[in-house]
C-alpha cells in the first residue's frame, strides 16, 4: 500500500475569491498556499471511525469498512475514471457523512480542499483513507478550492461538491453518468424549487439573465455557481482550471466554446445550504460576489459578440426586444 505523502503546493491564483467585506486579499493575484496530504493507511474497525484523531505530524487514521460494502442500491459503474473534489470550511459534522456517500461512487481519487478551517475538519477527513487533503490556512472561498482541486485532479470526470451538504450517492451518480455519456458540463436543475421571476432573489435573476443572453434559456437558473456539478476532462482543458474561480464566466466560456452543457439532475441544495453571516440578508457579501461574477461573465459574452460582429445597432435593438419579451413572460 502507498504510504502517507505530503506535497507542498504554493503559487499565485488568478482570482482571489474573498467576498466583499471579508478579511483577506480581494485581488485576483493573491498568493495562496496549500499542503496536499493524502495516502492510504492501515484500516481499523468501523466502530472507531468517529474517534477524535490526535493533531500533529503523527496523526493516525482509522480504517473503516468500505462504504461500497454497506447496504444500499448498487450504482452503475462509469467508463471514465472519476475525481471527486470537495471544498469545505469548518464542516466537521457533515464531511464524514458526505465522504461515505462519495466512496460509494468508487472514484479514482477524492480531493478535499480545506480552506480557513479552525474546527476538526482536517482530523475527520483523515479518517477517509482515500482522501487527499489540500489545506489552505486562510479562507480562499469555495471557487478557489474547486479550481485548485481541478488542477490536481487526474480523472476523466470531475465531480464538484461542497462539504456542508450531504448528498446521497444515488443523486450524485446522475451527474457522473451524464458526463460519462458525453456531456461536458452537467448542472444541477434548481428550477422546480424556485419562485416566479418577480419573486426571485437577485442571484437567481443573474443566473436566468446570463443563460438567456447566452442563448440557453432551457438551462433556466442552472449554473456552475451551484453544486453538484460535473465536468469532463475535455471541458476542463478547453476552459482552463483558473476560470473555475469565476463559475459564471466558466459557464459562459463553455457555452461559447460549443461544449455540451446540460441539466443532469435535481438536488435540493437550497434546503441544505448552511447559513452563515456572509450569505444571509439582502445585499449580503456572497450575493454581491456572485453578482460581480455574473458581470464578469457578461463582459466575456460582450467581447465575444463584438469579435464576431454580433453587436450591430440592429442586432442590439432586436436583442433588447427579445430580453424584454422574455422578462415580461416570466
Amino acid at each position: 500500500m502507498m504510504g502517507a505523502r505530503e506535497v507542498s503546493v504554493s503559487g499565485r491564483s488568478s482570482a482571489g475569491r474573498t467576498a466583499p467585506g471579508s478579511s483577506g486579499s480581494t485581488g485576483r493575484s493573491a498568493r495562496r498556499s496549500a499542503v496536499v496530504r493524502g495516502g492510504a493507511a492501515k484500516r481499523r474497525s468501523a466502530k472507531r471511525r468517529n474517534k477524535p484523531a490526535a493533531a500533529g505530524p503523527g496523526l493516525s487514521r482509522s480504517k473503516r469498512k468500505p462504504a461500497s460494502g454497506r447496504r444500499g442500491l448498487s450504482l452503475p459503474a462509469s467508463q471514465g475514471s472519476l475525481s471527486v473534489i470537495i471544498s469545505a470550511r469548518n464542516e466537521e459534522q457533515t464531511l464524514p457523512k458526505l465522504l461515505e456517500q462519495v466512496e460509494r461512487l468508487k472514484p479514482q481519487e477524492i480531493i478535499v480542499v480545506l480552506n480557513g478551517c479552525n474546527d476538526r475538519s482536517f482530523q475527520r477527513t483523515r479518517l477517509c483513507a482515500q482522501a487527499s487533503i489540500v489545506y489552505i490556512p486562510e479562507s480562499a472561498g469555495h471557487d478557489v478550492g474547486r479550481s485548485l482541486g481541478a488542477k490536481l485532479s487526474r480523472g476523466d470526470i470531475l465531480l464538484f461538491l461542497d462539504g456542508d451538504m450531504v448528498i446521497s450517492a444515488g443523486q450524485l451518480s446522475s451527474f457522473v453518468a451524464a458526463v460519462d455519456r458525453g456531456v461536458d458540463v452537467a448542472l444541477n436543475d434548481l428550477d422546480p424549487l424556485l419562485p416566479p421571476f418577480g419573486l426571485s432573489d437577485a442571484v437567481t435573476r443573474c443566473k436566468l439573465y446570463l443563460n438567456q443572453v447566452l442563448g440557453r434559456p432551457d438551462l433556466g437558473a442552472s449554473s456552475m455557481t451551484a453544486v453538484p456539478h460535473a465536468l469532463s476532462r475535455r471541458a476542463l482543458e478547453r476552459i482552463g482550471y483558473r476560470e473555475l474561480m469565476v463559475p459564471p464566466r466558466a459557464l459562459a466560456l463553455s457555452i461559447l466554446g460549443r461544449l455540451r452543457v446540460e441539466k443532469a439532475g435535481g438536488v435540493n441544495v437550497i434546503k441544505q445550504n448552511r447559513l452563515r453571516q456572509g450569505n444571509t440578508g439582502a445585499g449580503n457579501a456572497m450575493e454581491q460576489l456572485i453578482a460581480g461574477d455574473h458581470a464578469e461573465a457578461l463582459v466575456c459574452v460582450i467581447a465575444h459578440q463584438q469579435s464576431s460582429g454580433q453587436l450591430s445597432a440592429d442586432n442590439l435593438l432586436e436583442h433588447r426586444r427579445q430580453i424584454a419579451a422574455w422578462r415580461n413572460a416570466l
